[in-house]
């Protein structure tokens, strides 16, 4: 039986090439998924890690005391930022190769009309709450740092209400009161550590920044909803521009941030030999004086870089709960480095509060997916 033109088959024979383009293209974009995926929970560990490792080497200075800790959380979040900034870098290459190379614009660039200055409130925002959790950072155990980061949809979901008129329901209420509940034993469990005479004053304040350092992730994350998100910005662009704005703003506050004199008493857990309020030129000098600190500066830059990235782009190819879940997931990998390596001890408390957070993050968002 001869097939006429417009019959089944041939239609089905004519569109397989089509066909078979799309499951390509759907198979690549799963594996780009997982590839994301991945070096976000990677990028993310060694980020952490790194930085609370430069906070723990000692290194010769410009301070009157000769050996000191690297204290220097503004100097590190310059870093951070300098590795956000990277990555337009790479996107401006990558762009220009296939505008040049191939004399077009494929459709994976999205739109190129918008102003850069659309990032300036959210790299504001970046740059207040990142400082913020630095300190923190610098006080408390990375591990309980990571896990306090879940507190940031608590605060996303008020400003949500204030500035979208959206309505919680009840198990947006149950996911935070479960996520406020976790959170607070996971501080217990930092009060009620007695191991490496740590300063217990020290780490509740470290973990009391943190939370305080999500209001304003928080307004970073609305004002992007809100300014940002319209434009299809790819997540590369999007990263650099944030972290260019980033960069300029905390170089620049690192001048009078030197001339500030802030002398902690000496009694004091953190930054007791330091008479600025940020020492760029002591941090200079640490950093080129030991080749370990160097070590853990460079990691932590390019990490971030890669971090943002893929957390950018997670929550672009699959959604914000995705992103948040997999944040959690390097808590865990932080909190069993830190248990290996002996920079903190077992903590049941500590544990208890980190599955409750997870609990609640799971219910927030879960629900949320459910009901649309």
């Amino acid at each position: 039986m001869e097939e006429s033109p417009g019959s089944y088959y041939a239609i089905a024979r004519l569109q397989q090439p089509q066909f078979a383009a799309a499951i390509l293209y759907m198979r690549r974009r799963a594996l780009f998924k997982i590839f994301v995926s991945v070096l976000m929970v990677s990028a993310g560990t060694i980020n952490v890690l790194a930085v609370k490792w430069a906070d723990t080497i000692l290194a010769r200075g410009t301070n009157p005391k000769a050996e000191h800790f690297f204290l220097h959380p503004y100097v590190q979040v310059l870093s951070m930022f300098g590795g956000k900034a990277s990555c337009l870098v790479v996107f401006q290459i990558v762009y220009y190769y296939y505008y040049y190379y191939h004399k077009k614009v494929v459709f994976q660039f999205g739109r190129q009309d918008f102003s850069p200055f659309v990032f300036v409130i959210p790299a504001v925002f970046n740059v207040l709450g990142t400082s913020t959790m630095y300190f923190g950072l610098s006080l408390t155990f990375a591990s309980s740092y990571q896990m306090l980061r879940g507190a940031v949809i608590i605060f996303t979901a008020l400003l949500s209400v204030a500035v979208f008129g959206s309505k919680l329901q009840v198990y947006h209420w149950v996911g935070m009161l479960t996520v406020v509940t976790g959170s607070a034993l996971v501080s217990l469990g930092d009060l009620l550590n007695t191991s490496y005479d740590l300063n217990q004053n020290g780490l509740f304040t470290g973990d009391l920044l943190v939370v305080i350092g999500q209001i304003a992730v928080a307004l970073q994350l609305i004002t992007e909803q809100r300014y940002v998100q319209g434009y299809n910005i790819p997540p590369l662009q999007a990263v650099g521009w944030e972290g260019v704005f980033g960069f300029g703003i905390v170089g620049i506050a690192l001048v009078p941030m030197y001339f500030i004199r802030w002398h902690l008493p000496s009694e004091s857990y953190f930054w007791q030999d330091h008479t600025r309020y940020e020492d760029v030129i002591d941090a200079v000098n640490q950093i080129v004086y030991i080749p370990t600190l160097i070590v853990a500066f460079v990691c932590a830059t390019v990490s971030s870089g890669f971090y943002n990235f893929a957390g950018m782009s997670v929550t672009k190819e699959v959604n914000a709960t995705t992103r948040t879940v997999l944040d959690s997931v390097s808590a865990l990998f932080i909190w069993m480095f830190g248990l290996v390596f002996m920079w903190q001890q077992f903590n049941f408390y500590q544990l208890i509060g980190f599955l409750v957070l997870l609990v609640g993050i799971c219910i927030y968002y879960t629900m949320c997916y459910f009901h649309g």
